[in-house]
């Protein structure tokens, strides 16, 4: 029996961001006995290097096409159908639910191909188009109770951890000249208010240990492109001569963030889908202090793998930071609790959830 064709929609060419990140730890962890995976990229990038080690067959697809000129919509209506019907494709995947009315949707209907969609967050605006789909599969039940349509099928499959990645990271105490008497809490992530790095960053004032060290690892954008973004000045403004808190950039290699602090602050003000952060922090043993918002309480479960606080609440914030600071033992009980909750339910897992789910799409006759 020929194997079906399962054609992977991703919004990214690199390991950028938690969906890019969630749809390329699972691929190479399909089983190729089952099924054969082609992936379709916006553009060129770095992860072709990658797939093309993993043998994944893929195509420099372009983004989905959207109505525009009438022209050029027949003719990405066109492609798609005759490229779905050359591959023989059974079932689609749309690494993501931020699209109106693409062609290539258009074509998969035509083609009866079942269509499963991914929500990383949270939809309550749903596109008209979300009504070709077969399946909203959602990161958390969070998203899952949030999102829209009401009727459409939105199974909860996790994101999967890559614990081969993370176990490889590497500190980087050494070139950032942090001692190893010293306790580094780290914050990593979006540069942005809605991820709470103020929060962050007054809890640091408030913590007056001079033996600690606060990271701040993300990319800052232009608040004029970036709506609540922060630059680069803005954040030495908030740090206000304080020389334990810095700012490292962005550092593409995360894990060796991880591997670099000892305890993970994930502040932040809004609804998180789930919060990966929370979760690559797990797999590398480090306890999370974290909100109690969005998906983030299905993932960190207070007092056990870390805390949990309200949103903006810096004070409830430092006191448990600081408990953590001043418990070496409560950090590696809590750091143990988050690997094993991943390695019982974040790794393989979600990925055998995700492929069944495919599997199940597929017709009989194909």
């Amino acid at each position: 029996m020929k194997k079906p064709v399962v054609c992977f929609f991703s919004m990214s060419a690199g390991n950028w961001g938690g969906a890019s990140r969630v749809l390329f730890t699972s691929l190479p962890s399909l089983d190729r006995e089952k099924l054969t995976p082609l992936l379709l990229l916006p553009c060129h990038g770095p992860i072709e290097d990658e797939l093309k080690q993993l043998d994944i067959r893929y195509s420099v697809w372009g983004k989905l096409t959207e109505p525009g000129s009438v022209i050029n919509y027949l003719r990405a209506f066109f492609r798609a159908l005759f490229f779905f019907r050359r591959e023989e494709v059974s079932v689609i995947h749309i690494n993501s639910s931020n699209f109106w009315r693409p062609a290539e949707l258009l074509a998969a209907r035509v083609l009866r191909i079942p269509i499963i969609v991914h929500y990383h967050v949270i939809n309550d605006e749903p596109s008209p188009f979300i009504n070709l789909c077969q399946a909203a599969i959602s990161v958390s039940k969070y998203t899952a109770e949030h999102s829209l349509p009401v009727k459409l099928q939105k199974p909860v499959i996790y994101n999967p951890i890559d614990l081969t990645r993370f176990d490889a990271g590497n500190s980087m105490r050494r070139e950032l000249a942090i001692n190893p008497e010293h306790i580094v809490v780290a914050f990593l992530g979006q540069i942005r208010e809605i991820k709470g790095v103020a929060d962050f960053i007054e809890m640091a004032h408030q913590i007056k240990n001079p033996n600690v060290r606060f990271l701040i690892a993300g990319e800052c954008r232009d608040p004029n492109k970036f709506a609540g973004s922060y630059t680069e000045r803005n954040l030495q403004e908030l740090f206000a001569d304080d020389s334990r808190i810095r700012y490292i950039g962005y550092v593409k290699k995360v894990e060796n963030v991880y591997h670099t602090a000892d305890i993970i602050v994930v502040p932040s003000r809004w609804q998180e889908p789930l919060g990966l952060i929370n979760l690559e922090a797990g797999a590398c043993r480090k306890p999370v202090v974290a909100t109690r918002v969005g998906g983030i309480p299905e993932v960190i479960h207070d007092g056990n793998n870390g805390f949990l606080v309200d949103p903006g609440d810096t004070s409830t914030l430092k006191a448990r930071v600081e408990q953590l600071i001043n418990d070496p033992d409560l950090r590696h009980r809590m750091g143990e609790a988050g690997r094993r909750l991943v390695e019982n339910e974040f790794t393989a897992q979600p990925v055998r959830q995700f492929q069944e789910l495919l599997l199940s799409y597929v017709h009989p006759t194909k």
